[in-house]
């Protein structure tokens, strides 16, 4: 069964600012897609007729758009602004005859974590999404919810229910990459990747996503708790037992969080463990090459300090072999025979 979108517009006209400014609409009669209107403004007749379930989606919403939400479903303005301010903390608000919530999604890609802030007002007969990154796509929840059948439909809590169930989904997924990049870091980590500079930048950018990712997760417990407690009268209670299964997903996902945070903070340390070690083998190296040093210098400033007395004393080559050149061979070869014996190299 195809999604029935129509893609609404203003009555006036009011053009479009850009290119991804999109509102679309679905309607649903005893859980059966229906004709939607083809203007914003004619969602409040279709609101007073019974049995119906509006989904409104608004993609880079503008001032416009929300002057005419205001109107049509006598939105809060303090809710309104919420949802046009970005950077809300997840949560759930009651006001009269609907809730407003905040919710955020995630995706991994290569440049990382990207977060995605959803505004959700959700009353008996409607629910309204809006989405500030047009780039968040809906189409995984527009299969799943018609995948569910007809009798299922008839709700708006059976629609938030899909929202908030797939959007945990795909932190599970994000998890996952996470993971990936984790044991990715680790490996190179062991292969001897460059410890100093690379290294400690994509630590520090997973520990920065990581942490980014857990703001987005922990305070949807709190929105899934005030569900589950059974006060907002708006959600059927048959549909309670599919969001207990979403907030045991999202307890799942703050286990991996912090299970993925908890190895990060260990590549780090091994990272700081590695550079130690490979600052120890250079200090070792250059005190084992001064050590050889130090008695061929010795000797041969002895031998320069008394170089009258070897002119006297050492008159053939042989003898300038044997004691000039032949001694610092020697304190080389006992140099290196201690070495050897006490394996410092």
């Amino acid at each position: 069964m195809a999604q029935t979108w129509v893609s609404l517009r203003h009555r006036d006209g009011i053009a479009e600012p850009e290119k991804a400014h999109a509102i679309r609409c679905a309607v649903y009669s005893d859980g059966q897609p229906t004709q939607a209107p083809d203007n914003l403004e004619d969602i409040s007749e279709v609101l007073k007729q019974p049995g119906k379930l509006v989904w409104l989606d608004v993609a880079a919403p503008t001032a416009d758009d929300f002057a005419l939400l205001k109107e049509e479903f006598d939105l809060h303005p303090l809710a309104l602004e919420d949802a046009a301010t970005p950077h809300e903390r997840p949560k759930i608000e009651a006001f009269n005859g609907y809730y407003f919530l905040i919710v955020h999604g995630a995706t991994a890609g290569t440049q990382g974590i990207k977060g995605s802030e959803i505004a959700i007002f959700a009353a008996t007969n409607y629910l309204i999404t809006i989405r500030r990154d047009p780039s968040f796509s809906l189409d995984e929840i527009e299969k799943r919810w018609l995948a569910r059948p007809a009798e299922s439909r008839k709700s708006s809590s059976g629609l938030l229910y899909v929202i908030l169930d797939t959007i945990v989904d795909r932190f599970f997924e994000v998890g996952d990459a996470v993971d990936e990049q984790i044991q990715k870091l680790e490996e190179a980590l062991f292969r001897g990747a460059t410890v100093v500079t690379a290294v400690p930048r994509k630590i520090f950018s997973l520990k920065r996503d990581l942490q980014q990712f857990r703001r987005a997760v922990a305070p949807l417990r709190d929105v899934l708790n005030a569900i589950l407690r059974e006060d907002i009268p708006l959600f059927a209670r048959a549909d309670l037992a599919y969001f207990r299964d979403v907030y045991d997903h999202s307890i799942r996902v703050l286990d991996q969080i912090d299970a993925a945070r908890d190895l990060v903070n260990g590549a780090l340390d091994l990272n700081l463990s590695l550079v130690a070690n490979r600052q120890n083998e250079v200090v070792k190296q250059l005190t084992i090459i001064a050590t050889i040093f130090m008695p061929l210098t010795f000797i041969t400033g002895f031998f320069g300090q008394n170089f009258a007395f070897m002119v006297a004393n050492i008159q053939t080559p042989a003898s300038f072999l044997v004691f000039g050149i032949g001694t610092q061979v020697v304190a080389l070869i006992l140099l290196m025979i201690f070495f050897k014996i006490r394996r410092w190299f």
